[in-house]
Parts: C-alpha cells; structure tokens; sequence
C-alpha cells in the first residue's frame, strides 16, 4: 500500500511537471506568434543586414524619405489592427452610470503602464471598486491566468495549465460588481471540486499592469492624483469629492435640520447635471437629521436607515421617557443595582435597550410618509410591551450578581489572588455599565446562569484553589487575547461568538451541572479565536 501510494505521487508530479511544460511552451509560442504578426509589417521595408536597435538607428538616419514614410503606420493600418481588439480593448468602461474614457499604454516600469481610467473627480466615489478589478477583457485572462500560477502549489497544481482555466473562467463569467478573487474561487470550486476560497488569493502579487491605474481630474481636466489603490485614492480625495458630487447634483434635494418626515416621498434616485446620478438619504448627523445625495446606490442605502432611525428616535422622544417611567421597579431590585448605578439609569437603559432590538428588527428603508408614520406607530404602539420584557431579564440578573458578590471576597488576604481578579474582570465585561442597553436579548438571558456559575465556582474555590487554578490556566490565554482584539477595537461579529463561547466554556469548567447553550470543546474555541484575529476592525458586531 504504501508503494502504491509513493507511485500515485510521483506520477502526480510527473503530470504537474508536464501541464507546466506545457503551460510554458503555449506561453512561447503565444509570443513568437505576436512577434511574427509585428515582424510582417516590416517586410520588404528594411535592408536583410538591419537585425538590432543601433543598425536600425544607423539605417534610418541614412533612409531616404519614401523609405522612412514607408515605416509609418497609415490610419488604414491603424484600423485593421484594432479591429479585432476593439471588443477586448474598448475606448471607454461605463461605470456609475457614465462612459468614462480609458487609456492605453505598453511601457513596463513606467507609473501608467497598462490600463488607466480618467475619472471626474466629482465620481470617484461611485466607481464600484470589485467591477475595476475584471479590467477590460484583452487583459483579464492573463490576470486570471497569474492569480492561479500565485496560489500555493497544493492547490496550484489542480489548475494546470493555468492560462486554459483562464480562458475557460473568461468565457463564463461576465465582468461585474463582485471581486474578481470570490467569482473565480466560485467557478473553480464548481468546475473541480476543490475547496478553495477568494482568501486563497489575497497572497498572490500581480504586475502593475494587471492592476487598472485611475487618474482623478478636476473639472478643468487637470489631474489631480493617480495610483492603482482605489482606497488610498478615496482615503486623500473623498471629502473633495463628495463636494465635488454635490456640486453638480441637484441642490434643490438637499436639506439641513429634518425635524420630521415632511417629505411626501424621497426618490432612490434623482439625475443631476450631464446626467449624472445621484442617489438621496436621510444622514444620521447626531443630534439632528440631514438628507444628501450619495454618489453611490449602496452607501446611500445604509446612511438612509441610520438617518431614518435618528429621525424615529427624535419623534419616539415622548414615548421613550413615558415608558421608562412606568416600569415596576421594586425597591429590592433597586437595592441590588444599587452597585451598579442609579435607578433613573437603570429605567433609560431597559427602555433603551428594547428600542435598539425593535429598531434592529424593523424595515427602515421607508422613502414615504405614509410608510414612515405606519412604523413610527408600530415603534410606539410596542415599545412599552419590549420594555418589560426586557426589564423582567434585567431583574433576574440584578439579583443573580447581587447574590455573587459577597462571594468575590477572598477568605483570606493574598488568597487565590488570581482566581479572584479573573473572577472580578469576567465580572466586569458581563455588567460592562451599558450592559443592560447593548446586550441581545438572547445574551441577556443567559447572564443569570454564568452569574451562578461564578457563584459556584467561587463557593468551590475556596475549598480547592488549586484546582480552580487549573481550571482557569484553561482559559485564561484565550480571555487574555479576548480582551486584546477588544482594545484594538475588534470587537466584531467574530469577537462577539468567541467572547460567548467562552462564557460557554467557563460554565462547563466551573459549574458543569448548569449545563451549556451550545456545544463547546478546545477545539471549537480555537477556531473561534482564529476567526476572531482574521476579522477586520470595521465589521462592528451587535452584543
């Protein structure tokens, strides 16, 4: 069997070593062949004996001028040329509901070889940045011929020759709004089976040309910026262009200081100057409501709701303060909080907490009045009712943490000091002070039964210290990184599933008998962590 195996692998890397023969071979004759086609031109144009640069230099300077003119490429030879590149190499790529013209070059090294796009800068917002990645069509399949050559060879080598899958990806799939890397991990995974994600390209470094230039003008045509990085381009530019934008949009649209939703419908679109697009949103600006223009469809999508929210939670105002002040607060539960904070802060946070999950579950995409006012009556009709739910959750675990706290103090001093301060610090982000607002409802739930495992762990812990250390040795390496990516400020979607697994994990450690919400082992917390150091800081989780 196992020189059976050891004869499966090498004639697998027999057929690999032969596909990239191959490859190689297809790659030479593709250029001996575009050399034969240029060499043409010049047949019977220039002497047997001129066969390099400084022959033909010293030629040339000696020519007579018919046989100079006859080296000039005629309009005519100009269009035949092009005829069939017309398609692959287009004049222009219409992108935010504009043609915007492109520009040709084939100097390797120089800043604006490849492929540039001139842009106003009044549109560098709007260009859709996955569609930039496809480039024009003469040039994509060698693109996506190098991404696959720059995988690592595990996965590389089930993707040979790599310039047939490229064709073969081309042919399929249409240039779009989707980066380049997950379209072409989702057709090889379809045409092989192999599991392979957009991730495995992020590693792989491409020539400049394959990467499209933009050029920023002003209006007067003068350029401002270039580069081949969109972000960094919008990163200096987009506050001058979205000045800029607004400029040319139809001012008449735009409003300071909405109080109320006095509009009878704001349109998803509007066409501005030259035919420009623009796309109106209500924008959360803090205390006040504003409505804009967008350059582009999506990002006005997601400024609309949160202006949408602000504008609901300035009429809900009344409904808000009348609600806090009619739960039930029992002198016992305000006893309990009493380490926590003040009742008044107690009343705002439950109310406040229940309007976040309300608003997190309405449809605010409303662009009518009469759609505006059905949800703020719903919001208002249903705010109280949240309310007390919410409320019934925070008593339970008001009294749970009341009945853990005496127990955080150690029977001795110095005793298990570190048992103690990791009990202290989980304690600390379970009742973080806005808890009682942030928290999901699901999460809130659950508070009551990790206040009592740490109850019983601490009851426990005072008998065995050393195996509580134990125990916690467990954990704490993954609570220590936990607590890191939270200061970076990645406390995202990822952080928020690691930070309760690990609650999980504590309870099935310490307090077995509560039994855990889900599964959770060492391995499943390992990937967790994984998943949470891979996130990105700008994915915002809910608690």
């Amino acid at each position: 069997a196992i020189d059976l195996r050891l004869e499966v692998l090498a004639s697998n890397r027999r057929v690999l070593r032969e596909a990239e023969r191959i490859e190689a071979q297809q790659r030479r004759a593709g250029l001996l062949r575009d050399a034969v086609q240029r060499a043409a031109f010049f047949a019977g144009k220039l002497p047997e004996a001129v066969a390099s640069a400084t022959a033909l230099a010293a030629w040339y300077k000696r020519a007579a001028a018919a046989e100079r003119a006859a080296l000039h490429w005629s309009l005519d030879d100009l269009l035949d040329a092009a005829a069939d590149d017309a398609g692959r190499y287009p004049a222009t790529l219409e992108l935010a509901g504009q043609r915007l013209p492109l520009e040709y070059r084939f100097t390797p090294g120089s800043e604006d070889d490849g492929v540039t796009l001139r842009v106003p800068l009044a549109l560098l917002n709007a260009l859709p940045q996955a569609r930039l990645q496809w480039l024009v069509p003469g040039l994509l399949p060698e693109k996506v011929a190098e991404l696959i050559r720059g995988l690592p060879k595990s996965l590389r080598r089930n993707f040979v020759p790599a310039p047939d899958f490229a064709r073969a990806f081309c042919e399929a799939e249409a240039p779009r709004d989707e980066p380049l890397a997950a379209a072409l991990a989702g057709y090889l995974r379809r045409v092989s089976g192999v599991d392979i994600g957009a991730a495995d390209f992020a590693a792989v470094a491409l020539p400049p040309h394959l990467l499209l230039r933009v050029l920023v003008r002003d209006d007067s045509g003068a350029a401002l910026a270039a580069g081949r990085d969109l972000d960094a381009l919008r990163g200096q530019w987009s506050g001058a262009a979205r000045s800029a934008f607004a400029q040319r949009s139809v001012i008449e649209v735009q409003r300071e200081d909405v109080a109320g939703f006095d509009f009878d419908e704001i349109p998803l679109r509007v066409q501005a100057v030259g035919g420009l697009d623009a796309f109106p949103a209500l924008v959360d600006q803090g205390s006040s409501v504003a409505l804009r223009v967008f350059e582009r469809a999506d990002v006005a999508a997601v400024a609309h709701r949160g202006g949408v929210e602000r504008l609901l939670r300035m009429v809900l105002a009344g409904e808000v303060k009348r609600a806090a002040r009619q739960l039930p607060l029992a002198q016992g539960t305000a006893l309990h909080w009493a380490p926590l904070g003040d009742v008044h802060g107690l009343r705002a946070d439950v109310v406040e907490g229940a309007l976040c999950e309300l608003l997190r579950d309405a449809v605010l995409d409303v662009r009518t009045r009469e759609a505006f006012e059905a949800l703020r009556g719903q919001l208002a009709r249903t705010l109280f009712a949240a309310a007390m739910q919410r409320f019934a959750l925070a008593e339970a675990a008001i009294a749970a943490q009341a009945e853990l706290r005496p127990w955080l103090q150690p029977p001795l001093p110095g005793y298990a000091r570190a048992s103690y301060d990791d009990l202290r610090e989980q304690l600390d982000l379970l009742l973080e002070p806005v808890f009682l607002k942030t928290l999901q409802r699901a999460h809130l739930a659950e508070l009551p039964r990790y206040l009592k495992a740490m109850r019983l762990r601490a009851e426990r812990l005072r008998q065995d210290p050393a195996r509580d250390q134990r125990r916690m040795l467990e954990v704490l390496p993954f609570w220590r990184k936990l607590l890191a990516l939270r200061a970076q400020g990645r406390d995202g979607t990822a952080w928020q599933a690691l930070r309760w697994l690990l609650e999980e994990w504590r309870v099935s450690l310490f307090a077995q008998e509560l039994g855990t919400a889900q599964p959770v082992s060492l391995k499943r917390v390992q990937r967790a962590l994984a998943d949470a150091e891979a996130e990105p800081a700008a994915d915002a989780g809910s608690r």
